[in-house]
């Protein structure tokens, strides 16, 4: 990450009340920085292994699974990290910036969620009662995603690590909420065609590093800090991902040269070369809890 050594990173929290001014910010610098790293954190996924049948593939069961979860949960947090061609964040009032979006949709009295889930986040700092008294609704995220052209847009970039999840919610967030796709080959084009390009970190790793471990060890392993905030807020593990991103990319065209064919399997998601970078155009990956 090209950010000055012991530089401070401010996260832009954003609420129902100052949503339209932070993205009209995002909307006139997507152009100079037209990578967009995401994270988001919502309540847990279940299993929910009666939604699938012997007859399914794996990578339709898996996606049986994701579409369950997310279409009967809600999105809690969002993190957007803006970054360059050279890896440099957004300066904004004199500090580098990130955006944390803080949410309205979840109620932990009504709605369902992993125990083990909510317990995490509530241990990182996130504030239940004032996302619901201050936070904006998913949909709104998801129009104004849709008014700043930062989806169906070829010139943006996203950057996940094993994002299956981050992205299913945002689909579900621009098409207002709405269900996910019945088949895994629908969901698969529309996806392609609101993101575009994503290049997933995690499959990089399994493919290239040979490890399974999570992305604060994995990033240790690259020599990556967590600049701001901590972990499993939205804000700061979207900056994490970010730093992780560029430390591979900084491994040089010699490294895909030397670990990356035209095309790779992984978790039923497969990668296509696009000069010195690799996209993944995303299947799903199966995930259990909080990530």
């Amino acid at each position: 990450m090209a950010v000055p050594h012991d530089t401070s990173v401010r996260i832009r929290e954003v609420w129902r009340c100052n949503a339209a001014a932070e993205f009209k910010l995002i909307g006139d610098l997507k152009q100079e920085f037209s990578t967009i790293v995401i994270d988001t954190e919502f309540p847990g996924s279940l299993k929910l292994d009666f939604l699938c049948s012997e007859q399914d593939s794996n990578e339709d069961s898996t996606y049986r699974t994701l579409k369950g979860n997310v279409n009967m949960m809600k999105l809690i947090q969002v993190g957007i990290t803006l970054v360059d061609n050279w890896g440099r964040l957004p300066m904004i009032e004199g500090a580098y910036c990130l955006w944390q979006f803080n949410l309205f949709d979840f109620d932990m009295n009504n709605d369902i969620f992993v125990k083990a889930s909510i317990q995490l986040l509530q241990n990182s700092g996130i504030d239940f009662e004032r996302n619901r008294r201050d936070g904006l609704e998913s949909r709104t995220l998801g129009s104004l995603l849709l008014k700043h052209h930062l989806v169906f847009n070829p010139r943006m970039h996203y950057v996940c690590y094993q994002g299956d999840y981050d992205f299913a919610y945002l689909h579900k967030a621009v098409t207002g909420d709405q269900q996910l796709p019945s088949s895994l080959a629908e969901y698969t084009y529309s996806k392609k065609s609101m993101f575009g390009r994503i290049f997933d970190a995690r499959c990089a790793q399994l493919q290239n590093f040979h490890t399974s471990y999570g992305l604060q060890k994995f990033s240790d392993s690259l020599g990556v800090k967590r600049i701001s905030g901590t972990s499993h807020k939205a804000g700061s593990d979207s900056l994490l991902k970010a730093s992780t991103y560029q430390a591979i990319k900084s491994l040089s065209t010699s490294f895909y040269k030397r670990h990356y064919s035209q095309r790779y399997s992984c978790i039923g998601s497969f990668h296509v070369r696009c000069g010195a970078m690799i996209f993944v155009v995303s299947k799903v990956c199966i995930q259990h809890g909080n990530h």
